[in-house]
């Protein structure tokens, strides 16, 4: 990298850009020692000019190179380190702009090394990270902004929580769950609507309906994302909504998995169709 000397009015910040012995080397008119805006001297700039045109001695001009190699590369690195897509992906071992931002939010970078979820995804999600109480709204942003399909987040969905079997009531059998009004029970489950809530993605065509299916590219990285935003404190489910028009009525010999995208006819209205209502990380519900 290096200057020539400019003229007293530079037509443009780059000067050129030439192949020297299978490298790269670039000239700009600006950011160098040389012109009405360098730190020299003009006559210095005449004495360089003069000498390269009329002489055809660029020995000043390179000496002068040495320098503005050094500067520029120092410039160049320097605004590197503060910029992410534009000089941190290139070098991704080397890109500061995404350590300072995982430090703010508290993440190590070094611990999702075999994560489906990339880096800048998580980074992106930092300001809602960063806070310690986390909101539906943030969330489903988040979701929508990455996979690009509609989010909303359905707070207190209606979880059963098994009951263990030596505290299940039973007819004549001395303990604190038979106790009326105190530890008796009806049947082997309770419902909690504390810790669980529910995922609605969608209205969505088939072909992304597919996507967040079990199996599905998309339902590992949605997984994880929403693991990263709420931690292991809550327990969720998703709901996938189709398009009405979306959803392929089941034939005989067609491709339709039954209870996968099956389903009894064509919609006769313009409201979602619910595909699927299940749990990611713990297989189907219903």
């Amino acid at each position: 990298m290096g200057q020539p000397p400019p003229r007293p009015s530079a037509p443009r910040e780059l000067a050129q850009v030439t192949w020297q012995d299978g490298r790269r080397h670039l000239s700009l008119y600006s950011l160098g020692l040389w012109g009405p805006n360098g730190p020299l001297p003009l006559h210095y700039t005449e004495l360089a000019l003069n000498r390269s045109e009329s002489r055809h001695d660029p020995t000043l001009v390179h000496f002068s190179n040495i320098f503005h190699h050094r500067w520029l590369t120092q410039f160049w690195q320097a605004w590197r380190s503060a910029q992410s897509a534009g000089g941190g992906l290139d070098k991704p071992e080397h890109d500061r702009f995404a350590f300072y931002i995982a430090s703010l939010s508290g993440q190590d970078l070094r611990e999702s090394a075999e994560s489906p979820l990339s880096d800048h995804v998580r980074l992106a999600a930092s300001a809602h990270l960063v806070r310690e109480s986390r909101n539906p709204d943030g969330l489903a942003a988040t979701l929508a902004h990455y996979f690009s399909v509609p989010f909303a987040v359905k707070e207190f969905a209606l979880p059963w929580i098994t009951v263990a079997n030596d505290e299940i009531t039973r007819l004549g059998t001395p303990a604190q769950s038979s106790v009326l009004g105190n530890g008796a029970l009806i049947g082997q489950a309770v419902p909690d609507m504390q810790y669980k809530f529910r995922l609605i993605i969608g209205p969505l065509t088939l072909e992304d309906y597919l996507r967040f299916l079990p199996g599905g590219n998309n339902l590992p990285v949605l997984t994880e994302l929403v693991r990263t935003f709420i931690g292991f404190e809550y327990c969720w489910e998703i709901e996938l909504q189709l398009k009405p028009h979306a959803a392929p009525p089941a034939v005989i010999g067609g491709a339709q998995r039954l209870g996968w995208t099956a389903w009894a006819g064509k919609a006769m209205h313009d409201r979602p169709v619910t595909g699927m209502i299940f749990e990611p990380e713990h297989g189907l519900t219903h």
